[in-house]
């Protein structure tokens, strides 16, 4: 899967969680700005990605997950 391919990916699952339009999540969406990103939603976030990318996150790479960015960062170390 390619970096686009998966920051594409990562946007839409933060949308479906978040119950907002995929058009408002950017590289830059993080709990700080996108008020429906809380804690609730964070570790739905995570169990989303572990099932869609057939990974399970250590508690360090989980501590970085702090956007979408920082996620596709993640995803792609």
């Amino acid at each position: 899967m390619t970096n686009e391919a998966i920051r594409e990916r990562v946007r839409y699952i933060v949308a479906e969680i978040t119950e907002v339009e995929v058009e408002r999540i950017t590289l830059q969406s993080a709990p700080a700005n996108l008020e429906e990103w809380d804690s609730l939603a964070q570790v739905n976030i995570v169990i989303s990605l572990e099932q869609e990318f057939g990974h399970q996150f250590s508690p360090d790479q989980i501590e970085r997950m702090v956007s979408v960015e920082k996620i596709v960062e993640v995803l792609t170390a």
